[in-house]
């Protein structure tokens, strides 16, 4: 897919509903034909004012309609007027497709490591794998606060029953009395479970200090940075930032 997209698209809002403590999932149809896109791509949503905004696509390629997790922060006034954006316009413009976060042709096992709502772009490129049945080992750990926070907690755990090559583990960080699961950070829940990572195909998605902070871990452990695969990353490396 091209790295440049300048055209416009309209979308009608089809539905603005919260999941959770603070994310909203966001459907779009499109008003005339559905742009092409790869799962794991993002788009951007023109605004009132006319800035765009970045939101990972949600949705697989082999559905008719967008699908976007908006996470609505206390205190960010943006978020709010985003959601209320949406809310209140039937009709909406977006740009797209960007972004390089595509899952590989290899068939090494392809990890995915997501901190909020950094699950969107890999709900994307999982349901995909999925539905195209990619027998490659694929991992799941989903981080976040509490499981209020896992938003669509029950999606992947029916992928990972009904699907014998993913696993699904989410980790929570915060203080969440009736949680059973795992606790910590997600990828040093990742790595403790991994002796070997060196081989893997490694996905990670979530807030810039997640990311980095996850990307110098790996390095750390031993991880060629190819097969680290991040927008943030990818973004910081042709700026020389890396």
């Amino acid at each position: 897919m091209s790295e440049v997209a300048t055209d416009f698209y309209e979308f009608e809002v089809r539905l603005v509903r919260r999941l959770g403590n603070d994310v909203y999932w966001v459907q779009l149809d499109p008003v005339n034909e559905l742009p092409a896109y790869s799962a794991g791509q993002y788009l951007m949503l023109e605004l009132e004012d006319g800035s765009l905004c970045p939101f990972s696509i949600a949705s697989s390629p082999l559905q008719d309609v967008l699908e976007l997790h908006i996470r609505r922060l206390p205190g960010h006034n943006e978020a709010d007027k985003i959601i209320s954006h949406l809310k209140h316009r039937s009709i909406v413009r977006l740009q797209m497709p960007f972004g390089r976060c595509l899952l590989t042709k290899s068939l090494r096992p392809a990890a995915f490591i997501a901190g909020g709502t950094g699950f969107a772009p890999f709900h994307s490129i999982i349901k995909t794998a999925l539905m195209d049945g990619d027998k490659r080992p694929l991992l799941l750990y989903w981080g976040a606060q509490t499981s209020q926070d896992l938003y669509l907690l029950e999606e992947p755990n029916e992928w990972a029953e009904a699907a014998d090559n993913l696993t699904y583990v989410p980790v929570l960080s915060g203080i969440d009395p009736d949680w059973q699961g795992r606790k910590g950070f997600v990828h040093h829940a990742f790595m403790l479970d991994h002796d070997d990572i060196s081989e893997m195909d490694i996905y990670v998605a979530g807030s810039e200090p997640m990311v980095m902070s996850v990307y110098q871990d790996l390095l750390d452990r031993g991880v060629n940075k190819d097969n680290i695969h991040s927008d943030i990353i990818h973004i910081k490396q042709q700026f020389g930032q890396l």
